[in-house]
């Protein structure tokens, strides 16, 4: 089972790919039971907030596609985190056709922009609701359909968990795991174990909104406990206090057997405005080291470090901590000194443009 996250931009456009045990490591197109998200595309155009006066920026890398219809695969989900347009940008997003059948999982005020530019078919525009501890409704699920006639479901969860009293907006995380279609093989490679029939799905509610049907396939909600090891990630490029995870990972995260954390995708870089232009934007590393320290994430990955060009009155003050590679690496060693040393320590990693990386989990 393995999860490849490729950088689009070299900055916060992701194109996650999760695939089942069973898949080959090098194959042609998606393997049966894989799982697409791209999670907020930017690739053309400047990110302008207010007007160019206030704040625009342009890349200074070039993206390594220019339109997402360049990409070899239409997304399961397109994952928007926050309605700033360097997120939710409208002309990158038209770039799909209208017909696309991709599910858009946005925030709130995301979900509301991307619904009144009317370019997406309305039911498949979906706002994400808060995670509330407790609440399994807070968490959006959608059903990955068996393999095999005698296969079990798979599941998807996609959980939104933004900060108190965050005037701003920026900061929250999102929580994803992907526990794959039950595709445990025999002594002979190739073929499936004769596991009892999966009951089939109960009817959802009339106007669920985490129900979303479509050919040539079928999300609906899903009752099925765990037959296999489930990947997660938590997407958190500004950065959130550990305290409004934690609730999160000690239930949902340690239900699903989805801990160590497979990846993170956070700041390496902190970035300060004066409190009246927004104070923190990115907590950077320093609050990126508890999250990866406290759930043991085997791979830490860089998010919305890029240099760009970025100009206008809210970044006139703007101060910027760098942070290398290898600075983070040797703070979370020595933070793990006589520390569950049967664990391996967390891989840090900045992808380039183009660039992709593999994470494996038996």
């Amino acid at each position: 089972m393995s999860l490849t996250v490729r950088s689009l931009n070299g900055d916060t456009a992701f194109l996650l790919t999760f695939s089942p045990p069973v898949a080959p490591v090098s194959s042609p197109g998606l393997f049966p039971g894989s799982f697409t998200i791209l999670v907020d595309p930017w690739l053309v155009g400047p990110a302008t907030i207010l007007s160019t006066v206030f704040s625009i920026s342009e890349q200074k890398t070039t993206p390594c596609i220019s339109s997402l219809k360049e990409l070899e695969h239409e997304p399961d989900i397109i994952l928007i985190s926050q309605d700033k347009p360097d997120h939710c940008h409208a002309e990158t997003l038209r770039t799909l056709p209208r017909d696309c059948l991709s599910t858009v999982l946005a925030t709130p005020p995301a979900a509301r922009k991307i619904r009144s530019w009317k370019h997406f078919q309305p039911e498949l525009v979906q706002a994400l609701p808060k995670y509330v501890p407790g609440d399994a409704s807070s968490i959006y699920r959608l059903v990955l359909p068996p393999m095999s006639p005698r296969g079990s479901c798979g599941e998807v969860t996609v959980t939104w968990m933004p900060a108190k009293r965050d005037i701003s907006g920026l900061h929250h995380a999102i929580g994803i795991t992907y526990r794959p279609p039950c595709s445990v093989l025999s002594a002979n490679p190739g073929s499936y174990l004769n596991l009892p029939l999966s009951p089939p799905a109960s009817p959802p509610s009339p106007g669920s909104p985490r129900t979303i049907a479509s050919s040539p396939r079928t999300i609906v909600p899903s009752p099925y406990n765990d037959r296999e090891k489930t990947l997660s990630v938590i997407y958190s490029p500004h950065g959130v206090s550990y305290d409004i995870i934690r609730p999160y990972a000690s239930s949902h995260l340690v239900t699903e057997s989805a801990l160590p954390l497979s990846a993170l995708i956070h700041s390496f870089d902190r970035v300060e405005n004066p409190w009246y232009l927004g104070g923190n934007i990115s907590a950077g590393s320093p609050g990126g080291f508890q999250i990866a320290r406290s759930l043991y994430a085997h791979v830490w990955i860089s998010a919305h470090d890029a240099d760009k060009n970025n100009r206008g009155l809210s970044v006139k003050q703007t101060r910027i901590g760098k942070f290398t590679v290898a600075e983070i690496q040797t703070m979370l060693q020595e933070s793990r000194k006589d520390k569950r040393k049967t664990l391996a320590p967390t891989e840090i990693v900045s992808l380039a443009s183009g660039v992709e990386h593999r994470i494996e989990r038996g």
